[in-house]
């Protein structure tokens, strides 16, 4: 049995270790934090993907815009910036887990409107330094803080058809388990 992203994501979250924790939200985090921040991960303007194995989720990637459209409407403004964070439990990392999360991101980001995908991270946050770079993300040192900026593509009918492939891919996978 297999839990839905939703009930599976504060589980995941709390099983991070205190580095990965550190690392994902810039800074040690309570498991009161955890809890509550997961309860608001799934608002109108948010997109969750995750990582499972055998049942267990084990990476997440959020996608976070008060402006984009997530549904299937053609978005009228392409001056629309998201906020992308990513996490992958220590054991499940050099996998290439994080850059299929990173490319759902871009993917999404590209066919619903969102035109800048913004990434703040630690700047001893090396790994993520380095699979934004492989996407071509620039980074600059703000507040203590970097802040990675990465233009997303426009949309192609090709695009499109990939996003669509890519969540019947992952439908058909949840039916198979």
């Amino acid at each position: 049995y297999t839990l839905s992203l939703h009930d599976a994501l504060p589980i995941y979250l709390l099983r991070l270790d205190e580095n990965s924790r550190h690392m994902r939200f810039g800074g040690g985090v309570s498991d009161a934090f955890i809890k509550q921040y997961a309860e608001h991960c799934f608002g109108k303007g948010d997109l969750v993907f995750g990582a499972f194995f055998e049942h267990v989720l084990h990476g997440a990637a959020e996608l976070r815009s008060n402006e984009a459209i997530w549904n299937e409407q053609q978005p009228a403004d392409r001056h629309i910036h998201a906020e992308a964070a990513f996490s992958v439990e220590s054991a499940f990392r050099k996998r290439g887990l994080g850059e299929q999360l990173f490319r759902r991101i871009t993917e999404a980001a590209r066919n619903h409107g969102v035109e800048v995908i913004e990434i703040v991270c630690l700047p001893e946050n090396v790994p993520m330094r380095r699979l934004a770079a492989k996407f071509k993300a620039e980074f600059v040192f703000d507040n203590n803080q970097l802040l990675g900026k990465l233009r997303a593509h426009r949309p192609t009918p090709l695009s499109m058809l990939a996003e669509v492939a890519h969540d019947f891919a992952d439908l058909g996978g949840a039916f198979i388990d």
